[in-house]
C-alpha cells in the first residue's frame, strides 16, 4: 500500500501538537517593518522563507531559531536553553500597536461565514458522494501520491465576510411573505471571485478570479415566513466564473479548455427580531467544474479530472469564540483587500442580470498582482512560547 508522508502524517501532527504551538505565517510578515518582522529576522526565518513552497522552523519565545523541522532534536536544544527562557512566563510579548498589525481583522459589527469547500463525485447512479484517491484520473493507483494529497479529500475550510451594513441591508423593514429583497451586488461578486472559486477553496493555488472572468453573480433573497419573534429568507442565485463548458475541450492532463465554474445558490436565513441578529445563514453551492486547473507554470495539477465534475460549497454563521474565526478570506486576508474585497460604489459594474435578481456585477479595479502569497508553518516550543501575532481592527 505504500508508505505514509515524511513529514504529514498522523505520528508527526501528534508530535508536534503535544510538543509545539503550530503558528501559520505569512511570508511577508517576515520582511514587514514591525515587532513580528522583527522578531523572524531575528531568528534567520527570513533567510530560508525564500520561495512560495511551505517551511516550517522551530523557534523558541526568546526568538532562538533551534531548527527547521519538529523532532527530538529540536525538544532537546529547547531543554539546553537557559532556564529564563524556558520558563512559562519567563519572556514578555508586548502587545502591538494597531498600526503594527499586517493580518486584518473582521470589520466591526461585521457577520463571518465558515465556507466549507470540496471535490466531490458520482456514484453509478449519478448520486453525488465524497471523492476518492482515484476518481482523480493522474492519481489512479498512485497510493503515495495520494497519501500525500490526503488533504485534498477532505473539506477545506475559510471564512466570508460581510460588513456590517450589508447584512443589515438583508433584512427587510416591513417584511411580508413572498416580498423580494434585494442583495447588494459586492455579496454576490464577492462569493464569486474569493469563495465560490474552486482553485482558491480547494488546492489554494491562487484562484481569486479577476474581474473580467466573472459571467454570473446573481443572488435573490424572498421573505418565506415572518412572526414576531422572527424572519424567515430563502436565497437563490446563480455564479459563472471562467469559461464556457465545451465537452469536446474538456480533456486533461492539458486540455485546451481554459478553467470554468458554474453552481446554482440556495440558502435559508434567520433572522432573530429580538436579538437584532442573523441566528442561521445556511447556503449550499453544489456546482461543476471544467478544464485545465493550471499551477503556476499553467500545466495541469494531479487533481485534474476530464469534463464536467462536481463540487460543493456550503456556508454557516462562524460561531463561538474560535480563533480560527477571525482568519481573514483567504488566508492573509491581504491580497484579498488589495484585490477588491469590499469594493467602492465606483468599483461596482453591471456584467448580467437575472430574472427577478439584481443585476450581478464585480469590481473593475485592476486584477491581483504579482504571485500568491503563502501561509509558512512556524512551530515554537510550547513550553513558554508565546505567539507575536495580532490582527489590524478592521477599517
Amino acid at each position: 500500500m505504500g508508505r505514509e508522508p515524511k513529514l504529514w502524517n498522523d505520528a508527526s501532527i501528534k508530535f508536534i501538537k503535544e510538543n509545539f504551538i503550530a503558528v501559520a505565517v505569512p511570508t511577508d510578515i517576515c520582511y514587514a517593518k514591525n515587532p513580528e518582522g522583527e522578531f523572524l529576522r531575528g531568528a534567520e526565518i527570513d533567510k530560508s522563507w525564500v520561495t512560495s513552497s511551505g517551511y516550517m522552523n522551530c523557534v523558541s519565545a526568546s526568538g532562538r531559531n533551534l531548527g527547521d523541522m519538529a523532532s527530538e532534536q529540536v525538544l532537546e536544544a529547547f531543554r539546553k536553553l537557559p532556564a529564563a527562557e524556558r520558563t512559562p512566563g519567563g519572556i514578555t510579548v508586548p502587545d502591538m500597536k494597531p498600526s503594527e498589525h499586517l493580518i486584518p481583522a473582521p470589520p466591526p459589527g461585521g457577520l463571518v461565514l465558515k465556507v466549507h469547500g470540496r471535490f466531490l463525485a458520482r456514484d453509478a447512479r449519478g448520486e453525488l458522494r465524497h471523492i476518492k484517491g482515484d476518481d482523480f484520473p493522474q492519481l489512479r493507483g498512485k497510493d503515495d501520491a495520494i497519501r500525500d494529497l490526503r488533504f485534498l479529500l477532505e473539506p477545506n475550510t475559510e471564512y466570508m465576510w460581510l460588513t456590517s451594513e450589508e447584512w443589515k441591508a438583508l433584512v427587510p423593514a416591513s417584511p411580508s411573505p413572498g416580498d423580494k429583497v434585494p442583495v447588494a451586488p459586492a455579496i454576490g461578486e464577492r462569493m464569486a471571485r474569493f469563495h465560490l472559486s474552486p482553485q482558491r477553496a480547494l488546492t489554494s493555488e491562487d484562484g481569486i478570479v479577476s474581474a473580467k472572468d466573472v459571467k454570473s453573480a446573481a443572488l435573490t433573497l424572498v421573505v418565506e415566513d415572518v412572526s414576531p419573534q422572527r424572519i424567515r429568507l430563502r436565497m437563490t442565485g446563480f455564479v459563472h466564473t471562467g469559461a464556457e463548458y465545451d465537452e469536446a475541450k474538456a480533456t486533461s492532463p492539458n486540455g485546451p479548455l481554459g478553467f470554468g465554474s458554474a453552481t446554482p445558490v440556495h440558502g435559508i436565513l434567520d433572522y432573530d427580531r429580538t436579538k437584532q441578529a442573523f441566528v442561521r445563514f445556511d447556503m449550499v453551492a453544489p456546482g461543476d467544474v471544467w478544464g485545465r486547473w493550471g499551477d503556476a507554470n499553467n500545466k495541469s495539477q494531479q487533481i485534474e479530472r476530464p469534463g464536467r465534475t462536481p463540487v460543493g460549497f456550503a456556508f454557516a454563521l462562524a460561531t463561538g469564540e474560535s480563533p480560527s474565526n477571525r482568519i481573514p478570506p483567504g488566508g492573509h486576508g491581504g491580497r484579498a483587500e488589495g484585490s477588491g474585497y469590499f469594493p467602492t460604489a465606483q468599483q461596482i459594474v453591471p456584467v448580467s442580470r437575472a430574472s427577478d435578481s439584481p443585476a450581478a456585477s464585480v469590481p473593475a479595479g485592476p486584477a491581483p498582482r504579482g504571485r500568491p502569497r503563502r501561509a509558512r508553518e512556524l512551530a515554537h516550543p510550547a513550553a513558554n512560547c508565546q505567539s507575536a501575532g495580532g490582527f489590524r481592527p478592521g477599517r
